[in-house]
C-alpha cells in the first residue's frame, strides 16, 4: 500500500459516509431550525416588550395629559373664583361706599342739628336758664345780685384763655355756670381746669377775697356724669318741665376754688 493513501475503517463505504454527511446535514438543519425557533421567539418577546414599552409610554403620556388638562380645569375654575371674588369685593366696597357716604350726610345733618340745638339751648340759657338759676340758688341762701351772660371771657397776656356761660355774683361769692345741652365727663373736667383759671383771674383783678363756687346745668344729664360732678363739689342743674332745679344731695357741700 502507498504511503499517500487513507486508511479508511474497515468495512466504511462511499455510502456509508455519504449517509453520515447525509445525518450531519439533517442535524445541522434541525439545529438551524432550532436557533431560528429561539431567534423568532427572542424577536416576539422583543417586540412584546417594545409594545408593552410603547404601551406604557403612551398610557404616561395620556395620564401626563391627563393631569396637564385637569390642571388647566382646576386652574380655570380658581381663576374663575377668584374673579367671581373680585367682582363680589367690588361690589362690597361699592355698598360699603354708599352706607359711608350715606352715613356721613345722616352725621352732616345731625351736626347740624346739633348746631341748632345748641344754638337753641344757648338762647334758652340766656332767656330762661339764667333767671331761673339765679332764683333756684337764692333758695339755697346765695341772693346772688348780679348775672353776667353770654359767655364771659376771661384774658391773659391778651388771649382768651376760657369762657363762662353764666357769672352769678354778690358781695360774698361768685358761682360760675357751665351749660351744656348733655355734659360728659370731658365737660366737667373742663370746667374744673376753669374753675382755676377763674380764681387766678379774681385775684389779678382784685377779687380774691370772695369764695368761688362751680355748677354744671344740662338738659340731659347722665347719672355718671352727675356723680362725677357732685364728687368734684360742683351744683347739678337740671331741666324740671318748663324751668330748672338744683339737685342738692344729703351731706353735699359745695368746692370752693
Amino acid at each position: 500500500m502507498s504511503e499517500n493513501s487513507i486508511d479508511y475503517e474497515k468495512g466504511l463505504t462511499f455510502e456509508k459516509v455519504w449517509a453520515s454527511i447525509q445525518e450531519l446535514n439533517k442535524s445541522i438543519q434541525e439545529l438551524g431550525k432550532k436557533y431560528d425557533a429561539v431567534f423568532e421567539k427572542h424577536e416576539r418577546e422583543a417586540e412584546q416588550r417594545r409594545k408593552e414599552a410603547e404601551q406604557r409610554a403612551e398610557q404616561r403620556r395620556k395620564e401626563a395629559e391627563q393631569r396637564a388638562e385637569q390642571w388647566q380645569k382646576e386652574t380655570e375654575q380658581r381663576q374663575k373664583e377668584a374673579e367671581e371674588r373680585r367682582k363680589e369685593n367690588e361690589e362690597s366696597l361699592r355698598k360699603l361706599k354708599e352706607r359711608v357716604d350715606a352715613t356721613t350726610r345722616s352725621v352732616d345733618r345731625l351736626t347740624q342739628n346739633m348746631g341748632g340745638l345748641s344754638n337753641r339751648f344757648g338762647e334758652l340759657a340766656e332767656h330762661l336758664v339764667a333767671p331761673n338759676i339765679a332764683e333756684r340758688f337764692n333758695e339755697l341762701g346765695y341772693h346772688f345780685e348780679g348775672i353776667a351772660h353770654g359767655r364771659f371771657e376771661i384774658r391773659e397776656n391778651g388771649q382768651v384763655v376760657t369762657e363762662i356761660d353764666l357769672l352769678l355774683e354778690n358781695e360774698k361769692t361768685i358761682a360760675a355756670v357751665e351749660i351744656k345741652s348733655k355734659p360728659n365727663l370731658h365737660d366737667i373736667r373742663g370746667h374744673l381746669k376753669r374753675m382755676h383759671i377763674t380764681r387766678r383771674y379774681l385775684e389779678r383783678v382784685g377779687n380774691g377775697d370772695k369764695k368761688l363756687i362751680g355748677a354744671i346745668a344740662g338738659a340731659i344729664f347722665p347719672d355718671n356724669v352727675k356723680k362725677f360732678a357732685i364728687e368734684n363739689g360742683f351744683y347739678v342743674i337740671t331741666q324740671s318741665g318748663d324751668t330748672v332745679k338744683i339737685e342738692v344731695p344729703q351731706d353735699f357741700k359745695p368746692c370752693e376754688f
